[in-house]
């Protein structure tokens, strides 16, 4: 579920895209009958309808969007201008990863940041809000808000103890580069897991019944130690405040390295879709916001703010950043009027104010 194994900041992937802009357009390519040069862009047809996506030979082919004059639409794949079938979400996708940066990295004694949620989720969808994936000491680690979510009620050793617990709506924070359950403190109510199928992981979680409404999400030094193999470590903790119930939850608490702790200036989020394969119509329409991002309880600006989108999936996310404030849909079609292709797998938008 991670973005990137090491986040880069906003202006080195921007520096890569001119490059790789400037050697794509620094070499021409011979078109082929049987292996035609792929475009991405928008098409009016004979009937009225448009079309966005990818195309062959000046006709929809690949993953699109077709819509008719009346606003009907579909979204999968199409051949030679004919539509073959609608897409099938292969999880996990990301249907938009955002960057932006921070001037310097940051002395840690609390980061948050609020999420308003405008629409409901409905439970069969398995949604994770990430609202923060970054670097604690150069150990990546991110956290955020899940719709389903479960894990063990202990950790021995590297090893989960007893049955997998399913919590239901749950938020979760998990660190890389670790296995030891020394490093974590579960929550009497919450469970945890160490694994190793996505890299050397621990993680904590804990059942949250989220909903329409805003919440703040806060990671927070509590200054406690414990020593991991002969290195001292720091213990942080993730806490979810509900405006609306006016409640507090703890989701739990991870070991870093080192008894000062150092936030990296790199930053990003990411919507993903996770576990169940569903047909791209049963996605609903979501929005929320995400604002108010803080570190030891001042504002600090995002620079250079950018999204990220898949080109091997539909585009069925859209964010945008204003006044400071990140607003994100998801479960509708867009059309990317200006966008930058990027080692020709995803689309990049600047988010500038």
């Amino acid at each position: 579920m991670k973005v990137f194994s090491k986040l880069p900041g906003s202006r080195q992937i921007t520096s890569a895209i001119f490059v790789s802009l400037f050697l794509t357009s620094s070499w021409s390519q011979e078109p082929s009958k049987y292996e035609p040069i792929s475009e991405y862009k928008k098409i009016v047809l004979e009937d009225g309808s448009t079309y966005f996506g990818q195309l062959e030979n000046g006709l929809a082919s690949g993953l699109g969007t077709q819509t008719d004059v009346n606003g009907e639409q579909k979204t999968g794949y199409f051949q030679d201008g004919i539509f073959l079938g609608e897409y099938i979400v292969n999880p996990p996708w990301h249907l938009v990863d955002i960057y932006y940066d921070f001037e310097d990295s940051l002395l840690l004694e609390s980061f948050s940041v609020g999420i308003t949620l405008k629409d409901d989720i409905p439970d069969n969808l398995y949604l994770y809000l990430s609202t923060q994936n970054s670097e604690i000491n150069n150990i990546d680690f991110y956290n955020g808000i899940q719709t389903h979510c479960g894990g063990y009620k202990g950790v021995v050793g590297d090893n989960n103890f007893g049955d997998f617990v399913d919590l239901g709506r749950a938020s979760i924070f998990s660190r890389w580069l670790e296995r030891s359950g020394t490093a974590m403190q579960i929550e009497r109510s919450g469970v945890g897991e160490s694994g190793g199928y996505e890299g050397d992981f621990i993680s904590v979680r804990n059942a949250l019944p989220w909903k329409k409404g805003k919440y703040t999400i806060t990671l927070r030094n509590t200054h406690e130690k414990v020593t991991i193999n002969g290195v001292v470590h720091t213990f942080v903790s993730m806490l979810v405040f509900s405006h609306s119930k006016n409640t507090l939850i703890q989701t739990g608490s991870l070991a870093f390295p080192g008894e000062e702790l150092y936030l990296d200036k790199g930053q990003a989020m990411f919507v993903e879709l996770y576990h169940k394969r569903l047909p791209i119509s049963q996605i609903p329409l979501l929005r929320f916001q995400v604002d108010q991002i803080k570190v030891n309880g001042k504002l600090e600006p995002c620079i250079e703010p950018m999204a990220i989108y898949p080109l091997n999936a539909p585009q069925y996310a859209k964010a945008t950043f204003a006044n400071g404030k990140f607003d994100i849909q998801i479960g509708k079609p867009f059309e990317r009027k200006v966008f930058r292709l990027y080692k020709n797998d995803v689309i990049v938008e600047d988010l500038y104010e």
